[in-house]
């Protein structure tokens, strides 16, 4: 068996792909990690970034957009999950304000922010390694990327700024 070292599932040996995360396992040769951050990263999971007092906001796809703007405003935060029975729908964040509303956010703030959402968003769940999380906002150029449990529902929320905050109390901890 191989362990794949993004999400730790056991693979069939020779298995070109992980068949839990999808992730190459070709690149297994590669040379181990050279410090204890690189090691950490491929180590911790995402769980260990995850705010058990700070649940994600999240509003219905019919909700107006101009609503869900002022709700970002408020809160100081850069996205909300769209839910819809239960289950993550997409999520709007302040880059789908700004290229798709742009200056005509007061025409369009009565439609739904399911007409400006990013639709079908990918998710992890808590128990990818941190080092997939920031590969898979790398490749798709995310700043947010949602937490969902075995169902699918949206448990949470991460930012490259909780990826900053981890990378940042790693160095502390490596220069103590």
């Amino acid at each position: 068996m191989t362990v794949c070292p993004y999400c730790s599932a056991e693979n069939i040996e020779g298995a070109d792909l992980c068949e839990e995360c999808r992730q190459p396992l070709a690149d297994l040769h590669l040379a181990a990690p050279a410090t204890e951050i690189e090691q950490n990263l491929l180590k911790d999971h995402v769980q260990l970034l995850l705010k058990s007092d700070k649940l994600p906001i999240s509003v219905h796809p019919d909700k107006p957009v101009g609503e869900v703007l002022t709700l970002l405003v408020e809160k100081e935060i850069g996205c909300v999950l769209v839910v819809n029975e239960g289950k993550l729908a997409g999520v709007f964040s302040e880059r789908d304000a700004l290229l798709k509303l742009n200056v005509e956010a007061p025409e369009l703030a009565d439609r739904p922010v399911s007409d400006f959402m990013t639709p079908h968003p990918q998710a992890l769940q808590p128990n990818v390694k941190i080092a997939f999380a920031v590969q898979s906002m790398d490749l798709g150029g995310y700043r947010h990327i949602p937490i969902v449990d075995e169902e699918g529902s949206a448990t949470s929320i991460i930012s490259v700024r909780d990826i900053l905050k981890y990378l940042a109390r790693q160095i502390a901890a490596a220069k103590a």
